[in-house]
């Protein structure tokens, strides 16, 4: 331990610091004589361990590369002045991670787009290194700039949005340390897609028509997607088609029916179904044959 106060502060980032015990984080610290430096002195430094003094020897100010934390390391300067020394002065320092921000642990949906009404939320792995920190999230709306603040794991609403960003970072660190927050970093985004309409219409070759012919069904389906599925019944019956069309005989009274379902990602409802009921004549009775 260092006796008395030593005449050193650390960290362009951090507050003035003469604490004869001091804590820092890794990475480069500036250390400087206080209050100003002795005209046509010259400083020697000298330090015990974890880390190694990189640029400054011989002067006032100097940059020490933290490089390992734990420990208890002694960073000592003694002045020489026309060939004469005097006693150093010393700081006692502990070496502490730099704080690292959070990642993302999991998103729900997992994908990059979403279809507008699904919410969304994410969860985090923890930041770490610092002392006193804390991770912070914020969320934000099409690209607005303004940002909320977000807890982890709830739900956020997508309706009528086209965009949505999670943020984290880590931050509240003790701000003497020189590295008291990492950046904000957005670590969870969905690109909203509006939802489209699935309509399915059915058309007939012709109609009406006489009772007994054959008539061809077709399903005019709109935002179906590349690769739509059909399934066409008669009367609510089993599956009789699986095709786009359906060629049957219908009866006076049937419901023709085709269910669509959609590869489209965000059509809606899915699936639909279209309906058709068919005109159908019956033939007309012939009157007896009679002479007069």
């Amino acid at each position: 331990m260092a006796a008395g106060l030593a005449l050193l502060w650390a960290g362009a980032a951090a507050q003035q610091n003469q604490d004869p015990v001091q804590t820092v984080c890794m990475g480069n610290q500036e250390y400087h004589v206080d209050p100003s430096p002795i005209p046509g002195a010259t400083y020697t430094w000298s330090l015990s361990g974890g880390g190694n003094i990189i640029a400054g020897n011989e002067s006032s100010t100097i940059i020490v590369d933290w490089t390992t934390p734990g420990g208890l390391y002694t960073l000592s300067v003694f002045t020489t002045v026309d060939g004469c020394s005097g006693p150093p002065k010393s700081v006692d320092v502990t070496v502490v991670e730099s704080p690292v921000g959070p990642t993302l642990l999991s998103k729900i949906p997992p994908g990059m787009t979403v279809c507008d009404g699904t919410p969304v939320s994410a969860t985090f792995n923890p930041g770490t290194g610092g002392i006193g920190c804390s991770d912070e999230f914020e969320y934000s709306y099409d690209n607005s700039g303004t940002w909320l603040s977000y807890t982890e794991g709830s739900q956020l609403a997508t309706t009528g949005h086209t965009l949505v960003e999670i943020r984290g970072r880590r931050a509240g660190c003790n701000a003497t340390l020189g590295c008291n927050e990492t950046p904000w970093v957005v670590l969870a985004s969905w690109t909203v897609m509006q939802a489209l309409p699935l309509t399915v219409t059915i058309t007939a070759s012709a109609d009406p028509v006489c009772e007994g012919t054959s008539v061809t069904y077709t399903a005019v389906v709109q935002n179906g997607g590349s690769s739509p599925t059909y399934a066409w019944r008669v009367n609510g019956g089993p599956i009789v088609s699986t095709t786009n069309t359906y060629t049957y005989t219908p009866n006076n009274g049937d419901l023709i029916t085709c269910e669509v379902l959609s590869n489209e990602p965000c059509s809606s409802p899915n699936p639909a179904t279209g309906s058709f009921v068919p005109g159908v004549t019956p033939p007309p009775n012939t009157s007896d044959i009679w002479h007069n």
